[in-house]
């Protein structure tokens, strides 16, 4: 039993070994057909087509790709004028290996270059271009010319379309940027680099947005000798819509201009000041609605032609090139933003808020200015020297009177002035949405080093430093009612199709003073134009607020740094203002550093130039006069021998 057990195991066993080897001699016929079928049939493609298909695969590998550039965003003014644009040129490109690929292309393309361009349009002259092609028959890319516009190369365009010998060019898309209005907004827009590399402004600070994604183009050469193209398109990048108006923009830069210009005639020697910044904004959202500084320069020009504007021939002589390198970007800086300062008077309005919010000053108080106080052995003098005798909280604004604000930080107390100076952002930076804000922490005294002789010069707005954008966003928040808005310059972001992609609204970033101590301030800084320092900054038919500043500047040392020196009749005047005074749509500041005169100490100046901005732009915005016109400021010129009526600190 068991060898029969053994005998039928063995049996099927050999039945399965016959099965397998019949499978796998099926799938060996199977397997050795289709390799016969495959090798039959690139047989056949080798004699029928072959030589395409070689051609094919050499021309992937030699040409590869081609980059598609995209298209950088635009910048434009809240109303769509267009501030930075991008636009579209074209280089020449030579390919001698298809321009040769057949006898019959080299002279009708020959033909239609002679034709189409100038010689001098081009990097070469015709006879150079034919000697290339007869010696390098095989190149790929020459450029035979940079950058021209799509009005120099569309004649050429049209033959190549019409005439299919033309061969061997094409034209390698490029994009320049533009500034259609020049220098308008300079510092505040900025400039790009190669590479679409945005620097300063907004060409920096939205420079993501701004730029866009490369697109690729993949060629190859067909069997008629055609190049045949697979693309990927490129995506453009964003338009950034600001919050500048440019008309108002212009208003601005334009009495800028004629300011300084007039302060030149009258100096005997330089510019018509170190710098000239003005803001405006609106102080119910922290818009900006213009920024500008001057001198300024102009991207349209070269660096020589704008150091040319400001500065004479012998001036630019003496220079060496680290010099002149130094002029020119100290012209591209944005100043209010960058330049750091005592604000002298204007911070006056600060210090009574401090007081009122914190309940150490009342409304009734009274302080008696006799021209000075004596604090540890120093004396430090009102700008009456005889004294304004008994002063209110609204007169010592009125009058702005040094001694009646030191006597005020007395009650006031080094917390409570360090606690409202961070409040109302002092020390810190806005973070505007601009590259290039100044630092001022350590430009300005902590509560711990607020001993008295500090705390009654912080107290009129000196020994501590501040920028114009601070400044400007601080006073904001009292003449609105308390509330301080992160400033910015841009609204949204738009696709290039126009389609808003992101919005960018106010940010309320806290509350500094109540409504109430805002409203009394707001009393107060009206008295200031209607009958005090003010006045000369008035605006026929019109309410409003603001405040004047003087302040001495100290001494520099070689490395232009501060010295504890007061400089003997250096100073920077100033003046900050609002439209119409109870319900504020306009903040205006105005700094004027260093006027090119022989007594500098008067900020009327100031307030010169910021009447004749607003006596055009208040009508631009549609802010109609509130009050009954009495011809007042008439006769004042924005530079003269009357101008300074009213001059105040």
């Amino acid at each position: 039993m068991a060898a029969m057990r053994k005998k039928k195991k063995r049996t099927r066993e050999f039945k399965f070994l016959l099965r397998m080897k019949k499978k796998l001699m099926i799938l060996f016929i199977c397997v050795s057909g289709a390799l016969i079928v495959m090798i039959g049939r690139l047989g056949y493609i080798e004699v029928k087509s072959g030589e395409r298909y070689e051609k094919i695969v050499l021309s992937n590998q030699e040409y590869s790709s081609t980059t598609i550039p995209f298209r950088r965003g635009d910048i434009v003014d809240r109303k769509g004028t267009v501030l930075a644009t991008s636009t579209d040129v074209y280089n020449v490109i030579l390919d001698c290996s298809v321009l040769t690929s057949k006898e019959e292309y080299l002279e009708p393309t020959m033909e239609a270059l002679q034709a189409c361009f100038e010689e001098s349009e081009l990097n070469y002259t015709f006879a150079e271009i034919r000697e290339f092609i007869s010696n390098n028959q095989d190149n790929r890319y020459l450029k035979l010319a940079d950058r021209l516009p799509y009005n120099e190369i569309e004649s050429f365009e049209t033959l190549q379309g019409e005439n299919e010998k033309i061969k061997g060019i094409w034209f390698e898309k490029e994009y320049i940027r533009e500034y259609p209005y020049g220098s308008l907004a300079s510092a505040l827009i900025g400039y790009t680099a190669s590479g679409n590399l945005g620097i300063g402004g907004i060409e920096d600070s939205y420079n993501d947005v701004l730029n866009g994604t490369d697109g690729r183009q993949y060629g190859y050469l067909n069997s008629d000798s055609n190049y045949e193209i697979n693309m990927k398109e490129a995506i453009n990048g964003q338009t950034v819509v600001s919050t500048i108006d440019a008309n108002l923009q212009s208003i601005v830069e334009t009495k800028m201009k004629e300011f300084y210009n007039r302060l030149t005639n009258h100096a005997e020697t330089g510019g018509g000041a170190a710098h000239i910044g003005v803001l405006m904004m609106d102080p119910n959202s922290g818009e900006v609605l213009a920024m500008a500084n001057y001198p300024n320069y102009d991207y349209t020009l070269t660096a020589d032609e704008n150091l040319g504007l400001f500065y004479s021939e012998e001036n630019i002589a003496s220079m060496d090139e680290a010099a002149q390198e130094k002029a020119v970007e100290a012209l591209k800086q944005n100043f209010c933003l960058t330049y750091t300062y005592e604000p002298g008077s204007t911070a006056k309005p600060f210090t009574i808020a401090c007081g009122l919010e914190t309940g150490t000053l009342t409304e009734d108080m009274t302080f008696m200015c006799d021209g000075s106080e004596q604090i540890s052995g120093h004396t430090i003098h009102c700008v009456s020297r005889s004294g304004h005798g008994l002063e209110t909280l609204s007169g010592a604004l009125e009058d702005s009177c040094n001694d009646a604000l030191m006597q005020m930080s007395y009650k006031i107390g080094g917390n409570n002035f360090a606690k409202y100076q961070q409040l109302f952002n002092f020390g810190l930076r806005t973070n505007i949405d601009l590259p290039g804000e100044s630092r001022t922490d350590t430009l300005i005294y902590k509560a711990e080093d607020l001993n008295t002789i500090n705390l009654a010069t912080n107290s009129f707005g000196q020994n501590f430093n501040v920028t114009m954008i601070q400044l400007a966003s601080a006073y904001s928040s009292i003449v609105n009612g308390g509330s301080y808005y992160l400033p910015h310059v841009v609204n949204k972001l738009e696709d290039e199709n126009g389609n808003t992609v992101e919005e960018i609204s106010p940010t309320l970033l806290r509350q500094t003073i109540s409504q109430e101590t805002a409203d009394t301030l707001k009393e107060y800084l009206k008295a200031v134009v209607d009958e005090g320092t003010g006045n000369t900054a008035k605006v026929d038919g019109y309410s409003m607020c603001g405040k004047t500043g003087t302040a001495q500047k100290f001494v520099l040392d070689e490395e232009g740094n501060a010295t504890s020196q007061r400089a003997q009749g250096k100073y920077l005047v100033s003046f900050i203002g609002s439209v119409p005074a109870d319900n504020p749509e306009v903040v205006i500041y105005v700094v004027v550093d260093e006027p090119n005169v022989e007594d500098q100490a008067h900020s009327s100046y100031a307030q010169n130039l910021a009447r004749e901005i607003l006596e055009e732009a208040l009508p631009y915005m549609n802010i109609y006069p509130d009050e009954e016109q009495t011809g007042m400021n008439a006769d004042l010129d924005i530079v003269g021998e009357n101008n300074l009526t009213g001059a105040g600190q």
